[in-house]
Parts: C-alpha cells; structure tokens; sequence
C-alpha cells in the first residue's frame, strides 16, 4: 500500500508539471511564434504571386495594346481623308486597358481633333469599342442651300467630306470650292476635290501641283460595284464615298509625291491584305480600275486645306467635276 501512495504521489507532480502556468505559457508562446511565421509566410507567397499575376497580365495586356496600336496607325496610312495622325492614353486595371484614342486632321498649318474612340482591351477575349465620339452612324440632313446632304461630325459638329466617283451620274454636282475661295481670311478651309476621271500621280503633280495638297483618293470599287451603285441607288447621297470610308494617303508640300509615292502605296495594300479582308477587297478594286497597264497607281481626288487666298487656284481647274466643303477653324 506505501509502494501505492509513492506512485500516486509521482504521477500527480508530472501532471502539476504539465499544468503548470510556465508551461502553458512557453506553449502559447510557441503557437504564437509558429502562427505569425504561418502568417508571414502566407503574406509573402501571396504578395508574390499577385505580383507574378499584375507583372505578367501586364505584359500579355501590353502586347495585344501594342498589336491594336500598330493596326490603327497602319489604317491611317492607308485610309480616312485627311486623318493625319493620332495619340492614345491608357487606363489600366488588373485583367483589362482603356485605350482612349484620339485623331487628328490637318488643315492648312494647324491641327485639329477630330474624333475620339474608346477601346477595351481584355486579357482575354475581343477588343471592343466602347465610345466613339464621331457616332457609330453619321449625322446627316437635307441642305438647302448646299442643295446636298450635308454629313456631320458629331464629335466636334463640323462637315465631313464626301467624293463623287467619275463615271458615275448624279442629279447635281457641288462646287463648294467657290465658297471655300470667298469665305474670310482669318478662317483655314478643308475642300474634299472629285476628278473627272482617274490620274496618274505623274499627271496629277503637273496639273494640281503639290501646294496645300493633303491628302489622295484612290477609288477601290469593282465594275460590278459600279454597276450595282448605278442601278439600285438612286439618291446622290448613296452614291458618294464618304471621307472617312475612302481609301488613299497623306502627301504633303516638303516631300511632293510621285509615281513612286503610288508604288508605295500598293506595296503597303499588299502587305495589309495578307491579314485584313477588307484591306484584300479593297486591293482588288484597285488592281482592276486604279493601276494603269505599266503600274502606275490613278488617283480620283484629293483634299486640300489652306486659306481662302490659298484655294483661290483651284476654282478654274476643269478636271475638278465636284468639290465639297468640310472642316473649317479660325486661323487665330
């Protein structure tokens, strides 16, 4: 029974041992430690991939943007009468970029904006437009005093221009360039300018010059196009290529074009319509109505921009069949 009691006595001193208050406390000591490095490690791996996840949407974001830029600065190389340049800035999130994208026209020595567009470009998925400030469908009315339908801008509410195709007929043909010639001195004029028929670049620079020349048409429709336009639209209004639809390039006084200026442009058709269906039917309008047997591009109008002294020459010339009015600012 002794030999009883003296384990009895052992076994409750190893239990007081366990219970005791330093023991408890070393313990609590212990998890705490173990749960702050638990935490800190948490932290970090954390930190690290979120970093990992930001740096690299990023550079997969910064590649589409990159890819979309080049796209819309090569389509201004090739088409928009007078859409000279451009300057985007950028909103990022963490999946997604805002693209707001501006444009400009030269007219005379100063440059204006002229529309604003707004792109989504996800990680993943379609770029999308979000906002475009000219209006997906243009603004249009009867003038009366134009004696035309007048489209407008309805980013900055000024006149867009319209070129009328040779060959084709129409019910009245604008010459707006004798109000361009009148307006005031302090104003500077852009006048979208229709050919009575195709020209050579050769052609073009010994009978139009190179003076306050901004910009080249270059028709892209098909015979069977033309044919269609003919038989199944019957208003004027249907039958013009808007400005901002129309193919052609920039030209200006300081590197005056030339035949080898339309060899350019071609070349840089032909590249684009590896990757762009419309680029491609554009292509083939051109190879079948506006290259000359020996390769010569033909232009079908032009964009002239200045003063109203400026434009004065242009009024006389007999192969102008049409010239339209479009944006008009204040020289100072």
């Amino acid at each position: 029974m002794v030999e009883k009691n003296e384990d009895s006595l052992n076994t409750e001193k190893e239990l007081d041992f366990i219970s005791s208050p330093s023991l408890q406390m070393a313990v609590k000591k212990s998890r705490r430690k173990q749960t702050i490095k638990y935490v800190i490690i948490a932290l970090l791996t954390s930190a690290f991939l979120l970093t990992a996840l930001f740096l690299g949407s990023q550079y997969f974001l910064n590649k589409r943007l990159q890819a979309d830029r080049e796209k819309g600065y090569m389509r201004t190389m090739i088409q928009g009468a007078n859409v000279t340049g451009e300057g985007t800035y950028f909103i990022h999130n963490l999946f997604s970029v805002l693209a707001v994208t501006r444009e400009y026209k030269q007219i005379g020595d100063r440059q204006i904006v002229w529309d604003q567009t707004t792109k989504k470009v996800p990680l993943f998925g379609r770029v999308s437009i979000i906002e475009q400030g000219s209006g997906l469908v243009s603004t249009q009315n009867m003038n009366t005093e134009a004696n035309r339908v007048v489209r407008y801008n309805e980013y900055t509410n000024e006149r867009r221009i319209d070129f009328y195709y040779p060959g084709l007929a129409y019910d009245f043909l604008p010459e707006e360039i004798e109000i361009a010639a009148s307006m005031d001195d302090n104003k500077l004029i852009e006048v979208a300018l229709s050919f009575e028929k195709p020209m050579t670049l050769t052609e073009l620079s010994s009978r139009l010059g190179h003076e306050n020349i901004n910009w080249l048409w270059v028709d892209t429709t098909t015979s069977a196009q033309r044919s269609r336009m003919s038989e199944e639209l019957p208003d004027d209004s249907l039958r013009v290529k808007g400005g901002g639809r129309a193919y052609g390039f920039s030209v200006n006084e300081e590197n005056p074009y030339t035949a080898e200026s339309g060899k350019g442009y071609l070349k840089t058709m032909e590249q684009l319509s590896k990757s762009r269906t419309s680029v491609k039917a554009a292509l083939k309008g051109i190879k079948e109505n506006a290259v000359t047997k020996n390769g010569e591009l033909l232009v079908s109008g032009a964009v002239v921009t200045g003063a109203a002294e400026e434009l004065q020459r242009f009024k006389d010339l007999q192969f102008i069949r049409a010239s339209v009015l479009g944006a008009t600012i204040d020289k100072y």
